[in-house]
């Protein structure tokens, strides 16, 4: 299978901001602070779209906070981004690229998993993915609200990602995902985002956000925010992380990874 190739930054940019006004709706609903009342909060952090020297890449790998680095696997600078963030002591993640019910195929990029494929064609993008991002200790989506909703495909996905033995995280890009059932039945520890964090221009969202997921872990035990670096988030989201991360510790919030919050479900 031949890989496809980026149509450029611009059009990454694009389909971060569709997936991200098309899951808008789906984030989880503000949780009062009467209602926090777990000990332990665990709040795990993904930043998307590593991989092509996005805004903000710097920035994030200096945050002092454990965080997840979801990398692009075909991208520009998949493997430089990818070794800057285990040498930064982050955690690493394949952000692989699946097709989407919205906007152009080929927004989602090189090596996508699509519907339609069979499994050895989807073995393969993924075997392929891994190649790229050896360090790889799971997977989330990038866009792929098709592939979520079609049972055959995502079951490919999983096949590969139990193999591994790594952790899925669905980044709900869709509210009809079949990943909680499949993953069940495939063994295939599973992680579900909670919140967007981003913003491109306004500071005091993305510190609103922050504070939806802190006290949604707050609540419920643990939480998972996805924030990118790029111009849909980058610096200013780095920004708010590093400053509301002290403040947020002394409440009781412990940053994590994916696999650590996995690990403990």
């Amino acid at each position: 299978m031949k890989k496809k190739k980026y149509l450029g930054i611009g059009l990454l940019f694009v389909c971060c901001f569709l997936a991200g006004r098309t899951a808008g709706k789906l984030q989880a609903a503000f949780v009062p602070a009467a209602q926090m009342t777990v000990e332990e909060a665990k709040l795990a952090v993904i930043i998307d779209d590593f991989g092509y020297n996005g805004a903000g890449t710097a920035e994030m790998l200096a945050l002092d906070i454990p965080f997840t680095a979801a990398v692009l696997p075909f991208s520009s600078h998949t493997a430089e981004n990818a070794a800057q963030a285990k040498a930064a002591g982050k955690e690493v993640i394949i952000h692989m690229p699946m097709e989407s019910l919205t906007g152009k195929p080929e927004w989602v990029g090189d090596g996508a998993v699509c519907r339609g494929m069979s499994a050895a064609e989807v073995r393969q993008c993924m075997e392929a993915a891994y190649s790229a991002v050896p360090q790889a200790a799971g997977v989330n989506n990038h866009m792929g609200s098709a592939v979520m909703e079609d049972a055959n495909t995502l079951g490919c996905v999983l096949d590969v990602v139990r193999e591994k033995g790594g952790v899925f995280v669905d980044s709900v890009t869709t509210a009809e995902s079949k990943c909680g059932t499949l993953a069940g039945e495939k063994g295939v520890p599973l992680l579900e985002r909670d919140v967007f964090l981003d913003s491109t221009t306004e500071k005091s969202v993305v510190e609103e956000r922050l504070r939806e997921a802190a006290n949604i872990a707050k609540a419920k035990g643990s939480a998972v925010a996805i924030g990118h670096v790029g111009p849909e988030g980058g610096v200013l989201t780095a920004q708010v992380l590093a400053e509301m991360a002290p403040e947020l510790e002394k409440e009781g919030i412990r940053f994590v990874t994916v696999s650590e919050l996995a690990g403990s479900h």
